[in-house]
């Protein structure tokens, strides 16, 4: 089966009436670098004072996550897929891919330019990762990565009364990271 999860509170009512739910899939083999299933050991840690020590608030899986966004206009009854597959980092387009997973949306001035969407997500790249979308959800941008760095921690974005944008997230400072903290 394909396994499927969202971040919590990250369903959101446009104001077209769309309701829009980020979700992310979790592929590969669910088992860790231990050889035991996911979830039965710490598997994010750093290197502290010669020392591997788990450091992570949950366990990781050790999967590959893409991202896709599923979007209703029946409050609920059926929902769609993204029409332009699934979201992945591809920043060298003859290498590397990355996973992003947990996700948040808002919609960027609502009044003015209804159906313009603004993606957060999670990434291990030093960076929250983020991708638009002009068509209420059908389409989105490849993800690029944001100004804001960030730990392997997601984020949450949301379009306050005035317009303005407010991301809540978890900076970590180069000196952090040299330090092993995460």
């Amino acid at each position: 089966g394909v396994n499927t999860a969202a971040m919590n509170d990250t369903l959101l009512h446009t104001s077209s009436g769309r309701l829009i739910w980020p979700v992310y899939i979790s592929m590969g083999q669910m088992i860790g670098h231990d050889g035991r299933m996911k979830n039965n050991g710490p598997l994010d840690g750093k290197l502290v004072r010669n020392q591997y020590v788990g450091t992570g608030a949950h366990f990781f899986d050790p999967s590959f996550d893409v991202g896709v966004v599923l979007y209703s206009d029946d409050e609920g009854q059926t929902w769609q897929c993204n029409h332009d597959g699934e979201l992945v980092i591809l920043l060298d387009w003859s290498a590397y891919y990355s996973k992003v997973n947990e996700a948040s949306i808002t919609e960027v001035a609502p009044g003015t330019s209804p159906g313009r969407l603004l993606m957060i997500m999670r990434s291990s790249l030093g960076r929250l990762f983020q991708a638009w979308s002009d068509d209420n959800g059908e389409t989105w941008t490849r993800p690029q990565p944001s100004v804001l760095a960030s730990s392997e921690a997601p984020g949450q974005i949301r379009t306050l009364p005035n317009g303005h944008l407010l991301c809540i997230w978890n900076q970590d400072s180069e000196e952090e990271v040299r330090r092993g903290q995460n």
